[in-house]
């Protein structure tokens, strides 16, 4: 009994033809799955087209009713709170940095030589009973209803503390 040899070339030539046999059924096989599969596709792309387009609509909805409460402070009022606030830590280690209008935010950015030998809390009530404007002063009729905010910092405002001042116009 002897068993049959296959050169190389032979045997190269059985195994092309098997790949090229096999891509062939796949072929004829995805182009009868493909009208299907794009039938199940269109509705399933339509439903998440949709979906999307109500989420889109909703957030342009509430965001925007956000917006018109808290609208962007006028340039004149920008800088009148910032001379405000400019006058106040004219003199001395304490220095105003900058105030930044953001929509509905006012915040107030002061540099101060070391840190506050406070904890967090006893801090926040430092600001707000003692950096904060009076309820009687002008610049809350600039700020309007904005939100006031000061932030303390020594070397880096993300480092520092902030607190939110207590606006007389808002009726929250």
């Amino acid at each position: 009994m002897t068993q049959r040899t296959i050169k190389h070339g032979d045997w190269v030539k059985i195994v092309e033809s098997r790949t090229e046999q096999k891509k062939q059924s796949l072929r004829k096989s995805s182009r009868k799955n493909a009208p299907k599969n794009n039938k199940m596709n269109v509705p399933f792309i339509s439903m998440l087209l949709g979906g999307f387009i109500i989420l889109a609509s909703a957030w342009m909805y509430f965001s925007g009713g956000a917006k018109a409460q808290g609208a962007m402070l006028d340039v004149t009022a920008q800088n009148k709170i910032s001379r405000y606030f400019s006058k106040q830590f004219m003199m001395g280690s304490w220095q105003f940095k900058r105030a930044k209008f953001d929509d509905g935010e006012v915040n107030i950015f002061i540099s101060i030589p070391q840190k506050l030998s406070m904890n967090e809390k006893e801090l926040e009530g430092y600001i707000k009973h003692s950096l904060c404007p009076p309820a009687s002063s002008r610049v809350w009729l600039d700020i309007n209803k904005s939100e006031l905010y000061i932030n303390l910092y020594v070397d880096s405002p993300r480092k520092g503390n902030f607190a939110q001042c207590q606006n007389p116009n808002s009726h929250a």
